[in-house]
């Protein structure tokens, strides 16, 4: 008779732990986080893990190291730098069950939540109470919050609110020997000691999983104004820039887009071009104009 596999005894083990429903082996399943959005060569996993809370994931690691056994962590798979994707021999462990928000604070304009929870989600609970979280993605859909301060995400308004580490007051997050951190801060003025959040935001799960989230939200704006400017330089274009910031304190983006940008965007969508004459920088935005703004 054969000895059992490796993956077969792991296996075993997760499942003892955490319910059969909560780790699979289909091909299926497994063939679906083969990959994340980048073009880095994926491998379909041999399993994948999906814990439903914070103790599960501390539990799954605290397994997988007395295995030896490498996993590649993942949330909704929208990474364009294959940070997501498996490699050779690695389960891969998805926090997309982790998708609860726990709390929502509407006198300190905070909202915990757990980390599988996508960006949208977060910023419809919150729209709906009259603030915002201003931290947006093309991906906001899919994303999820865990994956945003893993990456230390900046998105389109990070001009005015800062990436990701700006954001998080508090977390919890599940260390590589199955200890669960949790330093759900509520706070933003916290001066009592070493900050140890910022040891996992923007470290990309190398030193732990990051399980819980509790986020800074901002009241949510009155008005929004667009505007596109078309200049002739880059140089131009910094300039612009500071004299914003010199004159509009709500300024909360500004994005170059180059006129080869703007000519496959056009050729995509069947737009117009957005200006009669070629320019080398149009500027898209920046939000928060007002009607004096010299572009204009």
């Amino acid at each position: 008779m054969d000895s059992p596999s490796p993956v077969s005894d792991l296996s075993q083990a997760l499942v003892a732990e955490l319910g059969a429903e909560n780790v699979s082996g289909n091909a299926d399943v497994t063939q679906a986080h083969a990959a994340d959005w980048s073009d880095a060569a994926g491998e379909r996993p041999s399993l994948v893990i999906f814990p439903r809370t914070p103790a599960q994931v501390a539990m799954a690691l605290a397994i997988l190291g007395r295995f030896k056994q490498k996993a590649v962590i993942q949330g909704g798979l929208t990474g364009l730098a294959g940070a997501a994707t498996p490699r050779h021999g690695e389960v891969a462990l998805s926090l997309s069950r982790l998708n609860r928000i726990e709390e929502f604070d509407g006198i300190g304009g905070t909202i915990t939540v757990q980390a599988g929870v996508t960006l949208e989600q977060v910023q419809t609970c919150v729209d709906a109470e009259g603030w915002f979280f201003p931290l947006d993605l093309g991906a906001r859909g899919s994303c999820q919050v865990g994956g945003n301060a893993s990456t230390n995400a900046g998105g389109n308004r990070v001009i005015r609110y800062g990436t990701m580490r700006e954001l998080v007051l508090g977390l919890e997050v599940a260390l590589p020997d199955g200890t669960l951190m949790t330093m759900l801060n509520r706070v933003t003025k916290n001066n009592t000691g070493i900050d140890l959040k910022h040891l996992f935001i923007g470290a990309e799960g190398i030193l732990g999983v990051i399980t819980r989230l509790v986020l800074k939200l901002a009241p949510k704006p009155s008005s929004t104004v667009i505007a596109m400017c078309a200049l002739a330089s880059f140089d131009d274009a910094a300039a612009l820039l500071k004299e914003m910031q010199l004159h509009l304190p709500t300024l909360s983006a500004f994005e170059l887009m180059w006129q080869g940008f703007i000519d496959k965007a056009v050729e995509i969508t069947g737009a117009r071009q957005p200006f009669a004459e070629r320019h080398p920088v149009p500027v898209h935005g920046p939000a928060g104009l007002p009607s004096e703004c010299p572009c204009r």
